[in-house]
């Protein structure tokens, strides 16, 4: 097992490296992840250019990886919030849970147009409700 972070990053570098979609990890300093999981993405610590034109984000806690699970400060400017949406393609906003609301995504994403995150809840009952038949399947 792997922290969600990676895990999602080896996921998107995967799809990428299939010609799925283009993967930007945009990521403040002293947070980066680690380098097994990202071959092939894009890895800026500018946000603003990261989500220029993106139409989806997919929004993580920060903790870092070298000195795992650390928090180190929560860096100022790296909530998602409404003013930073306007640079991108319209992009729809997820995120795995749980989230800390106001520090890692506004109120306003949350519960706006834009958020995905109570769609993505509701399909992990779904998710783990398969997962359970196909291991009592096997019983």
């Amino acid at each position: 097992p792997q922290a969600v972070p990676n895990s999602f990053a080896e996921w998107m570098c995967k799809a990428q490296e299939d010609g799925m979609l283009d993967f930007t990890i945009a990521q403040p300093k002293g947070y980066e992840l680690n380098e097994d999981f990202t071959p092939g993405a894009a890895i800026t610590h500018d946000l603003d250019a990261a989500l220029s034109g993106a139409d989806y984000i997919y929004v993580k806690n920060w903790s870092s990886y070298k000195e795992y699970g650390k928090v180190l400060t929560y860096p100022e400017g790296w909530m998602l919030n409404n003013d930073k949406l306007k640079g991108t393609n319209d992009a729809k906003v997820m995120h795995c849970l749980p989230v800390r609301r106001d520090l890692e995504l506004s109120s306003e994403i949350l519960d706006g147009p834009n958020s995905l995150v109570i769609h993505e809840a509701g399909n992990r009952l779904w998710a783990a409700q398969a997962v359970l038949k196909q291991m009592l399947e096997k019983l």
